[in-house]
């Protein structure tokens, strides 16, 4: 069974899990208690107005100037924010928003939330919630591809795929290629496309499971899929995020997080070594991402490829209390929350107002008031940025480490036990519900493909 599987089978079996080990015990503590009486809430209004709030209030301010010049360049190197025109974006369950609009582990908490995704979500407004696409509906609200709402109903051209791995790289390429070229409402020769690549995490959560996950392997599929969409797709700019070191998920303690990382990240549990391997992939990916793209052998007058490092340091944040803040993730305690992907977002857009060898690379959660706008006249590539002035650094101030103090062993180990034995029996459930659901869902998509 691939790890892939297994991941998808334990965020199934997660939530009975929980009720049935919250009546073995009473040392849940009251946090936990709280969150397992609001089960299958998603919305706030029955919620108190302090809950909601810290993952409400995800906006910003916009003061940056706008042109009114509706002159398209001819080259990438020379792209403007108000010049783009279409949005897409190519990932796994972040870009997907998996679980982002809830709050609690209800069902919420097993949707994608598309709509709030960082880099192509488009519901709301800026002022209320940071998106890539919501940042650029301020300088050309003509944009379009962004994904709104849940599910895949509105995705558009966010073709992430939950679970996706590196080796769906081609296959979601091949899927926005599809769209961008029978999409009526796209020019593909004439608009100007920003696309956005966040894949590879999921990679790394398979490693210890599964071995052909190694750093040239992942070069290879790389280079395959980048020299798509050079070929395929003109009129470009293709952001590419650096990976994060996943291991920091491991702040995020208690019953839930314990029992989902247990279910999730079992590589988590494999020893130390392991988790060395983890960080050791982790790195080892983004040094092929950022010399590959950093060569220049991708870019061309009308296409660009552009490494985006701001994730690659990235600590879990700290609360008042000293532990890990948790309103930044979903309630499984991997993915981001709505708020989580605001700031993805913040701090992504000012990496991309940041020349290439002068990016930030730690990502702060905080955002200021006030969106960071363009202090030079086009968005950063690798070529322009050798002739266009320094901005220097846009971005809040970066924390350089995290005290959260160190992840402990099983947190509530009585009941994380039962959980694992509960799992055990619901085992042949999940695995059926896994694939009468998720594989005809991913069959449905080979088809609109075809």
């Amino acid at each position: 069974m691939t790890g892939k599987m297994i991941r998808f089978i334990g965020i199934l079996f997660v939530l009975c899990a929980l009720l049935i080990g919250n009546s073995f015990s009473k040392k849940v503590p009251a946090d936990t208690q709280k969150l397992l009486l609001e089960l299958g809430q998603t919305d706030c209004d029955d919620e108190t107005e302090s809950e909601a709030a810290k993952f409400r209030n995800t906006g910003v301010k916009f003061q940056c100037d706008v042109s009114n010049e509706e002159i398209s360049p001819s080259s990438v190197h020379q792209l403007r924010p108000e010049d783009i025109d279409v949005v897409g974006a190519i990932g796994d369950s972040y870009t997907a928003a998996f679980g982002a609009g809830a709050n609690f582990l209800g069902p919420g908490a097993f949707r994608e939330h598309r709509g709030l995704s960082f880099s192509v979500g488009g519901d709301e407004t800026l002022e209320s919630h940071v998106s890539i696409p919501n940042i650029l509906h301020k300088y050309n609200p003509n944009l379009y591809g962004f994904s709104e709402g849940v599910g895949m109903e509105n995705s558009n051209l966010n073709v992430a795929v939950t679970g996706a791995t590196s080796e769906e790289f081609e296959a979601m390429v091949d899927q926005l290629i599809d769209h961008l070229v029978t999409d009526t409402q796209i020019n593909m020769d004439e608009d100007w496309k920003l696309i956005t690549v966040f894949l590879g995490g999921n990679d790394i959560f398979d490693s210890c499971l599964t071995p052909r996950f190694t750093p040239e392997y992942f070069k290879n599929l790389m280079i395959s899929s980048f020299n798509t969409l050079k070929a395929m797709v003109p009129r470009a700019l293709v952001n590419v995020m650096a990976l994060p070191d996943i291991v920091e998920l491991r702040k995020m303690t208690g019953v839930v997080c314990d029992v989902v990382h247990l279910s999730m990240c079992p590589c988590f549990y494999a020893g130390e070594d392991a988790i060395k391997k983890l960080q050791e992939l982790s790195k080892s990916y983004n040094t092929i991402l950022e010399e590959l793209i950093s060569s220049g052998d991708f870019d061309t007058d009308d296409f660009a490829i552009v490494y985006q490092p701001v994730t690659s340091t990235s600590y879990v944040p700290v609360a008042e209390n000293g532990r890990a803040d948790d309103s930044f993730f979903a309630p499984d305690c991997i993915h981001l929350s709505r708020k989580g992907h605001a700031s993805s977002a913040y701090h992504l857009w000012a990496n991309m107002l940041e020349p290439v060898n002068a990016k930030d690379t730690v990502w702060s959660p905080e955002m200021e008031e006030y969106l960071p706008c363009p202090k030079s006249p086009y968005i950063y590539t690798n070529r322009n940025s050798a002739t266009q002035s320094v901005a220097g650094s846009l971005s809040a101030n970066k924390q350089q480490s995290s005290p959260v103090s160190k992840p402990k062993s099983l947190e509530g180990g009585v009941i994380a036990a039962i959980v694992v034995l509960v799992a055990s029996v619901i085992f042949i459930s999940g695995y059926l519900i896994y694939h009468n659901i998720f594989k005809s869902v991913k069959l449905r998509w080979s088809y609109e493909r075809l």
